[in-house]
């Protein structure tokens, strides 16, 4: 028997969860184009490989290039990851679905 009290703590508490998620999304949402500008930003700071044979430090290009891009994989794959959490958030959030997704009554338009 679940009594009124009970009933409005296990709403409030799932409406706590719901929040926090969306919250932590909209974090995510503000946080990946700030880290992909450092990754990117960082062969900036890399020391050059010299063509003088005394120094071995340094970094090649080609070495950068290939890094720019592994990045650049990396934050499009991220994006669609965050891209398919909003949707799957979206669609528990509305209660909507892919029949749903054209009216709020859930009718097709002709």
């Amino acid at each position: 028997m679940i009594r009124d009290g009970d009933a409005e703590k296990q709403t409030g508490t799932r409406t706590e969860r719901q929040t926090y998620r969306r919250r932590r999304l909209m974090d995510i949402a503000r946080l990946l184009p700030v880290l992909g500008a450092l990754l990117l930003a960082l062969p900036l700071l890399w020391p050059e490989a010299s063509t003088h044979p005394a120094t071995r430090d340094g970094v090649t290009m080609s070495s950068a290039i290939i890094y720019v891009f592994a990045v650049w994989t990396g934050l499009i794959g991220a994006c669609f990851a965050f891209s398919l959490a909003v949707q799957r958030w979206a669609d528990h959030w509305t209660g909507g679905g892919p029949d749903r997704a054209g009216s709020p009554d859930g009718a097709e338009d002709s």
